[in-house]
């Protein structure tokens, strides 16, 4: 068979989905509440690795329960006038199937709506795709699923994509359902792979169901038999393990030694690692003795980070290392079996947050800088802070600027003083969109100004006409 095999192979049912039956459960118990009529969110997030079966499983969603599919994925523009043109009037409007059944909301019939790698929204290709994915969320009347492979990326960016959406974890496959699934794509294709050999693709995959089929075809192409040795051609595939990865061995688990190897594959700074243990510490450890015991650890392991910073020595990171991971997962006396819900470091977010506004607030000045002539400093010291009342006060100015500077939605939610969701923002982003699609038309002959100007010099007295703003000039 010709093609690519992750495409011909890809599960017809939920039933065929490998891997994560936890998160298929869920998944079918949230389409079960789509379907009598009384969802609790009516939109799901599926977040996870890559390869572990997020698309397939919204696919096979959909086939399951006779849903129609309307899908936006990286390949599609999806700033905010696409995803309202498409996604948005997919969920509140009638449609059609792929095969050309008419699907009729007024009689119960659903469509999927599927928004592919939501959390790689971003530049001025997607302006606006943010808040228009979260009014999606708010005002659908159809299912929506929004498929991410980081859930914080995109949750920092609004809070209705957290508070509004039920989230969905699938974890990396593991490896014997890996080589069942290989075993039996390569006895259909009439390929026969040693036992050795599947156990080596099923490693080097390292939980990414798609990349082994991948490097299955890749091994089977012109070939009737695939043995070990040919595997070497393979790449080595190594994940980057995420900070709950590691949160959850340290805190969680009983094994110090694995611990210690995860932190070595998170790829961050121990200081960043640091911050995320000490915040999630107090969670989970609930015992005061193991909590004392595992701060003692974190402090010792501050000491060396300080001593690296004074001695620009950085040997010490191995020392600090080996405290925050082997250290603080010994400190416990025994395994807690609840597993605590880890957030993200309350002083990283206030600093992100007030970096990202700084970069805004100098993004603004540099915009008006350039139009006024000035420098940034001077810009965002004498003329920003005015231009911000003026920008709240009067809605034509604020319509006429915000085209003018090309300003997005971020830098309007910073002069509004709103979040980047908010109905303000959105709203004058419809208001800008509304005037550009006049201008384009052509402009509009001026007569209510002409007709005003006859008006004030035939009034009683000869008063003057009222004296204009100067934003008016």
């Amino acid at each position: 068979m010709t093609g690519e095999w992750t495409e011909l192979y890809r599960p017809k049912s939920l039933a065929e989905v490998a891997g994560n039956p936890k998160a298929l459960q869920e998944l079918r118990e949230w389409a079960l509440e789509w379907e009598s009529g009384s969802p609790r969110k009516k939109a799901v997030v599926l977040m996870g690795s890559p390869g572990t079966g997020k698309t397939s499983a919204a696919l096979a969603l959909a086939s399951d329960f006779g849903w129609g599919v309307l899908e936006m994925n990286a390949s599609d523009q999806r700033n905010a006038e696409a995803i309202r043109r498409i996604a948005l009037r997919g969920a509140i409007a009638d449609t059609f199937t792929d095969e050309g059944e008419f699907l009729s909301s007024r009689e119960g019939r659903l469509k999927l709506i599927i928004l592919d790698e939501a959390d790689n929204i971003f530049g001025r290709e997607d302006y606006g795709g943010i808040p228009a994915i979260a009014e999606l969320v708010r005002v659908t009347r159809q299912p929506v699923i929004l498929i991410v492979n980081d859930f914080y990326a995109l949750s920092r960016k609004s809070s209705v994509l957290k508070s509004g959406t039920r989230q969905i974890r699938f974890n990396r496959i593991h490896g014997a359902t890996v080589k069942v699934v290989l075993r039996r794509i390569a006895k259909d294709q009439g390929v026969k792979v040693s036992e050795r050999a599947l156990d080596l693709i099923a490693e080097n995959a390292n939980g990414d169901l798609r990349s082994a089929v991948k490097d299955l075809q890749a091994l089977s192409l012109g070939k009737k038999e695939v043995q070990e040795d040919e595997t070497l051609v393979l790449g080595s595939r190594q994940t980057t393990k995420s900070m709950y990865d590691l949160l959850t061995e340290v805190l969680h688990g009983t094994n110090p030694g694995r611990a210690k190897s995860i932190l070595m594959d998170v790829n961050e700074a121990p200081e960043y690692v640091m911050l995320w243990i000490d915040e999630n510490l107090p969670l989970e450890y609930r015992d005061p003795e193991d909590l004392s015991r595992g701060y003692g650890m974190l402090s010792r392991a501050d000491v060396f980070l300080g001593r690296v910073t004074r001695r620009q020595h950085y040997g010490f990171w191995s020392y600090a290392s080996d405290l925050m991971s082997y250290g603080v997962s010994s400190a416990k006396a025994k395994q807690y079996k609840e597993f605590a819900r880890y957030r993200f470091p309350l002083f990283l977010m206030k600093m992100s947050r007030a970096k990202g506004l700084r970069g805004t607030r100098d993004g603004i000045s540099r915009k008006l800088g350039a139009l006024c002539h000035t420098s940034i400093r001077a810009s965002r010291d004498d003329i920003l802070p005015y231009f911000k009342v003026a920008f709240q006060k009067d809605k034509d100015f604020r319509i006429r600027t915000s085209m003018q500077l090309g300003l997005d939605a971020e830098e309007l939610a910073f002069l509004l003083d709103e979040k980047v969701d908010s109905h303000p923002v959105k709203h004058l982003l419809s208001e800008i969109e509304k005037v550009t699609s006049v201008q384009e038309k052509g402009p509009a002959p001026e007569i209510e100004e002409i007709a005003l100007t006859e008006e004030d010099d035939r009034e009683e007295g000869g008063q003057a006409a009222q004296q204009r703003s100067l934003f008016e000039y």
